[in-house]
């Protein structure tokens, strides 16, 4: 519950600690793999639908970007939404 508190984190949303032979690229079915970098660098659930457009056109997962690329994504999309850029969908 720490997580949730810390980073804001819905109640609905599950939260779980991987065990010693889970791995960060293959996590349980229904689950998805986040880490803590992400979340400092202001990554937010529900994820916003510009990040998951973003994510889905580069074909890659949230797992897959680095602090500062999560940091700057999230960065630009608040800049854009602040500016009229970005479409709600």
């Amino acid at each position: 519950m720490l997580l949730h508190k810390n980073f804001h984190i819905p109640n609905d949303v599950v939260t779980t600690v991987p065990k010693r032979s889970d791995r960060a690229s293959l996590p349980p079915p229904g689950y998805l793999t986040v880490s803590e970098a992400s979340l400092r660098a202001g990554l937010r659930f529900p994820p916003s639908a510009e990040l998951v457009e973003i994510l889905r056109r580069c074909g890659v997962c949230l797992s897959q970007l680095s602090y500062r690329v999560m940091s700057v994504t999230v960065g630009l999309i608040a800049l854009f939404r602040d500016r009229g850029g970005c479409a709600d969908t």
